[in-house]
């Protein structure tokens, strides 16, 4: 594993959007990406942890990949990830501290 803190981080931000997604969907909210939405529409809980986990892997692949060919490439695109989820997150927090 070439990049193990920006990964365990970018796992901990997967989960915590798995969490917080459906903690809103269960409190009336909806989701805005289309694809998850689609997903949660047609296999419900079990079908969108499968779909985050495919999505984990797929990106940790990459980084390794990348990261193998040329290192700062692999870096920068699994910091690149870690940011990238950080952001669906940070909104499901606020969403949630409004709703209060």
């Amino acid at each position: 594993m070439l990049f193990p803190r920006a990964y365990g981080s970018y796992v901990l931000l997967a989960a915590m959007d798995i969490l917080l997604t459906w903690t809103i969907l269960c409190m009336g909210g909806v989701e805005m990406n289309a694809i998850a939405a689609w997903v949660i529409e047609h296999g419900g809980p079990r079908a969108i942890a499968f779909y985050k986990f495919f999505t984990v892997a797929l990106v940790l692949v990459i980084c390794e990949i990348a990261g193998r060919q040329r290192k700062g490439m692999g870096r920068s695109l699994s910091r690149a990830a870690v940011v990238i989820s950080a952001l669906p997150v940070g909104v499901a927090l606020g969403q949630l501290a409004a709703w209060g």
